[in-house]
């Protein structure tokens, strides 16, 4: 066994608060660069590790359940290799502003009984995650309504959460393997279509709207 199969051993076999902790740091490192940590601690650090947190921990836990009610064993498992990719490119994306944000760290391991899945729980349980994602983000987005001006950094966080969710989902239901839009297309391409339809407005409209 190699040491890069070792470590990748390893974090395989990370408890799942540590695995979703690295998970979140590795997303949260886009937002460290000298154009947000200039506006102090809570815009650089402290929003990015929540904004984060809300794209992926649902997320995950979205599919983890949603397998679960199948009567799958599932959890959220890191990968090295993953976890080394998504850290590298979106630390080189916050620290130059430019490129964009990946997720490769890791992925919701699901165990169905025999070892069977069918192409209606694949899809259903795939889909929960980036669907998850997309409510937050229209709820983040309805509760800018309701907040105050003044109130500049609750205004900034949630748009924040709305931005990273929207893309969250978009770059998900991207037909490509591993994510999870291969999946929600080989079940039900309508709602494939919709879906991504909709991450997309809601990824890029609002950059071209306000």
């Amino acid at each position: 066994m190699s040491y890069i199969d070792y470590l990748e051993w390893r974090f395989r076999n990370l408890n799942e608060g540590l695995s979703f902790l690295l998970a979140i740091l590795s997303l949260a490192v886009a937002f460290v660069g000298p154009h947000y940590l200039r506006y102090g601690v809570i815009v650089g650090v402290l929003i990015p590790i929540i904004t984060a947190t809300t794209a992926i921990v649902p997320h995950e836990i979205a599919h983890r359940q949603s397998a679960r009610n199948y009567g799958c064993a599932s959890r959220f498992t890191l990968s090295f290799k993953g976890f080394l990719a998504t850290l590298l490119i979106n630390l080189i994306s916050g620290l130059t502003g430019f490129g964009f944000l990946v997720f490769v760290s890791g992925y919701t391991g699901i165990f169905c009984r025999f070892g069977i899945m069918t192409k209606d729980v694949e899809g259903k349980t795939a889909f929960a995650g980036p669907l998850t994602n997309l409510v937050i983000a229209i709820l983040s987005l309805l509760s800018l309504l309701f907040i105050p001006i003044s109130n500049i950094y609750l205004l900034y966080l949630l748009a924040e959460i709305f931005t990273f969710n929207s893309y969250v989902a978009f770059f998900n239901l991207i037909p490509l393997p591993p994510l999870d839009g291969q999946k929600v297309l080989r079940w039900n391409s309508a709602i494939w279509g919709v879906a991504l339809i909709f991450a997309l407005i809601l990824t890029f409209v609002p950059y071209y709207v306000l």
